[in-house]
């Protein structure tokens, strides 16, 4: 599996598995990110952006090579945010279960983090093998437009300090659509991307 960075296999991590469409890449990911590796002591987290995921009938407005360059752009100034295409490169449909193997395949030493948001946390009996799938990570719930006191079942840790972060991919896709201003919501450099490939116009 190839990353934008990775160390040697035989070092012992603690690695945050961040997966989601990313259309587009915004703050809310990255301030939620940044909580999990500081609050969890993580060494790296690991964006996958999302293939074709069984339980979503919805395409990504912006094809997988824009979803790909606008995290390269987000990631790039962040040291401990890696990226990795494993869920695009693989034939679809996308399951976690697979993911998580191909990562525990690259880090045989990692002890791995995988960080959901209340929505699937709701669906996760859905997902594939999902008992196999608890027995390789840890699952970890982020708080979104939620409340933070949220509680969370006995085997998905919540962070110590929770932030609620109320942005979402859907606003900033209106607000695009509307020729309303991005720059408060996104990575300037994401809002610059957007704006010269004429993304969510439509």
């Amino acid at each position: 599996m190839r990353t934008t960075a990775k160390p040697g296999k035989s070092k012992r991590l603690r690695l945050g598995i961040y997966g989601g469409t990313f259309d587009p890449v915004h703050q809310g990911h990255l301030l939620l990110a940044r909580d999990a590796l500081e609050q969890l002591r993580l060494d790296a987290i690991l964006f996958v952006p999302c293939g074709r995921s069984p339980l979503k009938s919805r395409k990504p407005r912006a094809t997988d090579a824009q979803r790909v360059a606008m995290l390269r752009l987000a990631l790039k100034s962040h040291s401990h945010f890696w990226l990795t295409r494993c869920e695009l490169d693989r034939p679809a449909p996308s399951y976690a279960y697979d993911t998580a193997m191909e990562i525990r395949e690259a880090f045989p030493r990692a002890e791995l983090f995988w960080l959901i948001g209340a929505d699937q946390l709701a669906t996760l009996k859905q997902w594939h093998r999902p008992d196999d799938l608890r027995r390789l990570v840890t699952f970890v719930l982020l708080p979104r437009g939620e409340p933070a006191s949220r509680a969370t079942p006995g085997d998905v840790l919540g962070l110590p300090q929770p932030r609620r972060v109320d942005i979402s991919a859907t606003e900033i896709r209106h607000r695009v659509k509307s020729r309303l201003p991005i720059d408060h919501l996104v990575p300037a450099p994401i809002a610059a991307y957007i704006k010269r490939h004429g993304l969510y116009l439509s």
